[in-house]
């Protein structure tokens, strides 16, 4: 869990007006702020008559889906009816895409929707909205989505009737296209979702895809049946995933045997995709023998079954090994649609010893684990039975491959890694081949189905993720300990009302590799604890914990990951202050009884603690993530908690440049810092940097110092993603300077006195290489990722950079309540991807936006503006605060009430909280 994770409701509370809910930023985090729209510059005085002009000016009115399963192949003809329907057919305003599971209608609405990325090509719309349904229907999640793509906040106590309400009274003056999809049921009366109903001349319209031909009739849809694939189409389709196509070219005999196999796929995409990377580069006549004739034995053998999932179970089957089927099955205990935390999903791997080799025995290292779980991941999604999710950190099944998995689970339960999920029906006498189980949001107490006795009756359980699960009380606890003590290996509770203690039961576990007790009521931890002889991840991110024995820790010879660091724990008590007189856990403890530590994350809260901290090699060279933070509010007798003139964070600096990737930084109340606070994060890499409660009138300014752009003189690259600066006063200035390629998200919140935020201080102070200025503005490549700019309660600021800014992926600005800031330093050129300004109406219509040479841009991004009322702005922090504080954090990122939505402003909030 990352320190962001500590102050996620002062970061909600921040981003309220656009934030529905708040990964990792290492590697691939940039591939999830995608490209989508060409550089515009030349239209930026243009006569705004025609409609393509318009089309330009507004930008683009889509967001991307990801097309992650299949090209599109042989179904322009359906498509072309679909874009017709769209662009001249007023007197069509829904119109339904239906056909069976696995013949393609999510791909070509995902197709449609990404053909509003390319600029110009459609002037219909001024906003398009993705929308997924599933099967079961919530009412509130359709709108939460609606919600988040127009940047709205919702309530989270607000009724359905109060939302569609806010809802249709955003969408009433705009031309939007709504995206549904896979709907199993009409939705009666649209007006009470909030979307408001078709008229001729609004050109709103709506496409929904469903598996029936009733879900369109009951809406009065439109309906465009999609066709299977011909003979033509499905091989093209099925040869593109074979890889080395020569031999099925050059041997008649495969040639022969691969058209059986197409013909047997049924023309349905996803049955030709999956069975064509299963056969991908095999040679023998025998291996294409045998596809033909499994193909037939599972049309028999699966009868009740559609040809879709038939393919998909022989696919299934042929995975290379155990364990990908193994992580298939895992990965259907989840919701329908969900997507997935690849981070957290390989921990559970782990800790079931699913990816470790063989002659390791869990011996090895626990990067080189997380290797291989994410190689064995990224087989299943180069098989297509996994998807990429929408963001980069995350994966997804396609709906008719978990109806395999499920299928496969309740017929073949005792063959496979069976599982008890909250979609699962296990009769009594077939639970002891439950492999593990999955509850999300159950009360124990009240849902028979899932009652304790359930629970307990699958004795050979080995992973158990109970996640926002009422009703935990100790009897519980103890007798999972005790029945499954001999098989458990993964054990998360995460958000649980867990009561007060964990049981010394506990301690029985001898198989436990993964133990998550975060965001549990558990206030002590028993020293029986330390008897986990195999734990290797250990995660207790709770802020009431008080009492951890030594024992408890220092007994956990094989622990390799220890995240604490959101942990409000008194590293400076008496250590004999334990409840029955034991000793209490000290760093020490950390230092010398962990051999095989190797992440490390902590929160620490007194100067003494920091100082003791920085004197361990073995401590720094480990931690991962810090949270520094006075336990309570600092008297001024109480010593510096960064020690007289800052040296001990100075020393955080130099002691912890190699390892360190999170650091939160609290004020000290009593002890305002002396002089500007200046960071030169090329010796730090960090990726998430938070400041929080600095208040001194006598630390005038906060400089962040990037890369040089001279790799001779800077061999360090800054690897910054999020910035956030909260709640400090006396800072007048916050200069960026130098370059920060990774930068994607500045966070700028509740600081009285800030009067600048300067972007482009780099250019400024003449850092860029000679030649590379642009005199237009800030050079791209001192931003090149930035697309959030977050400023909310900066009653004193006045400007956000002297020159226009030139930020090649900014998706989003959101100024509220900075009454001061009347000038907008931007234009097209410099701001290409710019989707949205959220801010006050009041406050736009008095403010400037300015490009180059001083011209009025403001007329460019007008439709680009979002506003606000004073009821929405100031009416959703205390339930949106209240939400936040029940979102799911985890090591692959922070998942608040959000399953699908690629809005730039709920994605920034999510990135941020690793």
């Amino acid at each position: 869990m990352s320190f962001l994770a500590c102050i996620l409701p002062v970061l909600t509370f921040l981003c309220q007006p656009v934030l529905g809910a708040v990964e990792t930023c290492v590697g691939g985090q940039a591939q999830r702020f995608l490209a989508f729209l060409t550089n515009w510059a030349d239209g930026l005085f243009v006569d705004r008559g025609s409609p393509a002009d318009e089309v330009a000016e507004r930008g683009c009115p889509a967001e991307e889906v990801p097309e992650s399963v299949s090209e599109i192949v042989g179904v322009e003809e359906t498509l072309s009816e679909i874009r017709s329907h769209l662009i001249n057919d007023e007197s069509v305003g829904i119109i339904g895409i239906c056909g069976m599971g696995g013949v393609g209608k999510t791909t070509m609405l995902k197709r449609i929707n990404n053909e509003f990325l390319e600029p110009g090509r459609w002037g219909s719309f001024d906003l398009v909205i993705w929308v997924t349904v599933s099967q079961t229907v919530s009412i509130l999640n359709i709108q939460r989505q609606i919600a988040e793509r127009l940047s709205i906040s919702l309530s989270g106590s607000s009724s359905e009737v109060e939302n569609a309400r806010v809802l249709f009274k955003a969408l009433s003056n705009k031309r939007f296209l709504v995206l549904l999809d896979d709907l199993w049921e009409p939705l009666d009366h649209l007006e009470d979702i909030g979307i408001p109903a078709h008229r001729r001349g609004t050109n709103s319209k709506i496409v929904l895809t469903a598996r029936s031909l009733q879900v369109c009739s009951g809406m009065d849809a439109k309906a465009i049946p999609v066709k299977r694939l011909d003979g033509a189409s499905s091989w093209k389709l099925f040869s593109s995933k074979l890889g080395t196509k020569e031999v099925v070219r050059n041997n008649p005999t495969i040639r022969l045997l691969a058209e059986q196999v197409v013909q047997k796929c049924g023309g349905l995409p996803l049955a030709l995709i999956t069975v064509g990377r299963a056969m991908a580069n095999r040679e023998l006549i025998q291996d294409w023998e045998y596809a033909v004739n499994a193909l037939d034995r599972y049309a028999e053998r699966l009868q009740g079954m559609d040809k879709v999932l038939s393919c998909l179970k022989f696919s299934y089957d042929y995975l290379k090994n155990d364990n990908m089927r193994s992580v298939l099955l895992f990965c259907a205990m989840y919701e329908e649609d969900e997507e997935i935390s690849t981070a957290k999903l390989v921990d559970y791997l782990v800790g079931e010893g699913l990816v470790d080799d063989e002659n390791d025995g869990g011996e090895g290292s626990m990067n080189d684990a997380r290797g291989a779980g994410q190689a064995l991941i990224n087989k299943l999604l180069d098989t297509c039975l996994l998807e990429s999710g929408t963001v980069s950190w995350t994966v997804k099944m396609h709906d008719a491959v978990r109806d395999m998995a499920l299928w496969i689970n309740r017929h073949e339960y005792n063959k496979v890694d069976g599982f008890l999920a909250c979609h699962s029906i296990i009769r009594r006498e077939d639970r002891e081949h439950i492999k593990r189980i999955r509850l999300r949001d159950k009360d124990l107490e009240e849902d028979a189905r899932f009652n304790p006795d359930v629970i307990l009756s699958c004795s050979s359980n080995r992973t158990l993720v109970l996640k926002d699960v009422r009703g935990l009380r100790p009897p519980i606890l103890q007798g999972i300990a005790s029945s499954m003590k001999s098989t458990l290996r993964v054990l998360d509770l995460w958000n649980s009302d867990t009561w007060w203690e964990l049981p010394a039961e506990v301690g029985l576990m001898a198989e436990l590799r993964f133990l998550g007790l975060s965001s549990t009521g558990i206030t002590s931890l028993p020293k029986e604890l330390g008897n986990l002889a195999k734990l290797r991840q250990l995660f207790i991110n709770t802020n009431i914990l008080e009492q951890i024995p030594q024992e408890a820790i220092a007994g956990l010879r094989s622990l390799q990951v220890l995240d604490m660091s959101c942990t409000v724990y008194d590293w400076e008590a008496d250590p004999r202050g334990g409840e029955d007189g034991g000793r209490q856990l000290e760093l020490g403890d950390l230092e010398a009884s962990l051999p095989r530590l190797e992440e490390l994350g902590i929160q620490l809260g007194t100067p003494r603690a920091l100082e003791r901290f920085l004197k361990s090699d073995k401590l720094c060279s480990r931690t991962r993530e810090l949270r520094v933070k006075m336990r309570h509010r600092s008297q001024s007798e109480d010593p510096p908690l960064y020690g007289e003139g800052g040296y001990l964070l100075r020393r955080v600096f130099s002691r912890m440049g190699r390892s360190l990737k999170t650091l939160e930084l609290h004020g000290d109340d009593a002890h305002p810092w002396e002089g500007g606070l200046r960071i030169s994060l090329d010796q730090l890499p960090l990726e998430h940097l938070s400041l929080s409660n600095f208040r001194s009138e006598r630390m005038p300014e906060v400089v962040l110092v990037g890369s040089n752009f001279n790799p001779r003189s800077s061999s360090n690259i800054v690897r910054l993603t999020t910035f956030i600066m909260i709640w400090c006063d006396g800072q007048k200035v916050l200069k960026l300077v130098g370059a920060f390629p990774c930068l994607q998200n500045i966070h700028l919140s509740h600081c009285s006195t800030m009067e600048e935020l300067a972007l482009d201080e780099g250019v400024a102070a003449g850092i860029a290489e000679e030649g590379t200025q642009d005199d237009a503005g800030l050079l791209d490549r001192h931003f090149p990722m930035l697309s959030g700019i977050f400023l909310s309660e900066l009653p004193a600021l006045k400007s956000i950079g002297r020159r226009p800014l030139r930020l090649p992926e900014l998706r989003l600005i959101s100024l509220l309540h900075c009454p001061e800031l009347r000038r907008i330093p931007v234009d097209p050129a410099g701001v290409p991807k710019l989707g949205t300004i959220f801010a006050r109406q009041e406050w736009w219509d008095t403010v400037e936006c300015a490009g180059s040479g001083g011209h009025d841009t403001k007329p460019v991004f007008e439709k680009k503006f979002r506003g606000l009322g004073v009821e929405e702005v100031g009416g959703t922090a205390k339930p949106q605060l209240a939400e936040a504080r029940h979102g799911e954090l985890d090591r692959g990122g922070v998942r608040v009430g959000r399953q699908h939505s690629n809005s730039l402003a709920s994605e920034a909030a999510e990135v941020v909280a690793r």
